[in-house]
């Protein structure tokens, strides 16, 4: 009799452990914002939209910047096979879900870039796409402006992305320092660089289908 009544207890001590998410069945749920919040569409000829489809969607949706401006021109020119404007290069790698695009302005020695990637999501449901740029420009302030990571989750069902904040996802840091992110041309995890208070560190944001959890690298 002893052998079942261990079982028993050993399975209720699991339930006990589980979470309740996992034990009604239920994935991770990305929140939800106002109504009138602004979609995407995305474009895509396959069975389901590939890097470059994100890349054309969110270039075009923010188009009345400058710097997405020139980038948006010279990328619809490389997607005709036609010669790019000045010393702009574009990396696109379709199989690892990447793009770079990086240029140099003709007053300036420093290399302004936009990145792209996207993660699938375990859910079969969404896709999260970042995009990463650097921008280093002369202006009132002098050089450089970092413009960093913007998050977008794209909905299968609706063929759409929305914007989504780095801090419902596990990307946010603290405002005062200064992170520098690098998307991955291969791998899942994203690189930061984080400067504050006159010191350096590095972090890892690992991903784990649904979002990031951050990890710092010794």
């Amino acid at each position: 009799m002893k052998q079942p009544f261990c079982q028993i207890a050993c399975a209720l001590m699991v339930l006990m452990l589980m979470p309740l998410s996992k034990m009604m069945g239920q994935s991770f749920q990305y929140p939800e914002y106002e109504e009138d919040t602004v979609r995407i569409a995305v474009n895509y000829s396959g069975k389901q939209p590939d890097i470059a489809d994100f890349v054309t969607a969110v270039l075009d949706a923010n188009n009345e910047i400058d710097f997405y401006q020139v980038v948006n021109r010279d990328w619809k020119l490389y997607r005709k096979n036609q010669p790019i404007v000045g010393k702009a290069t574009i990396t696109l790698d379709v199989k690892n879900g990447y793009m770079r695009y990086e240029t140099h302005y003709p007053e300036a020695s420093d290399l302004s870039s936009l990145e792209m990637c996207y993660w699938n999501c375990k859910d079969g449901k969404h896709k999260l796409i970042c995009c990463n740029g650097v921008l280093k420009m002369e202006d009132d302030y002098g050089w450089a402006d970092y413009v960093g990571p913007s998050f977008y989750l794209y909905d299968t069902a609706t063929k759409s992305m929305r914007d989504i904040l780095a801090e419902d996802i596990g990307a946010l840091y603290d405002g005062n320092a200064l992170s520098v992110f690098s998307l991955p041309r291969k791998g899942k995890d994203i690189k930061v660089t984080i400067s504050g208070d006159a010191e350096l560190w590095k972090e890892v944001l690992v991903w784990d289908g649904y979002q990031f959890h951050s990890k710092e690298v010794k």
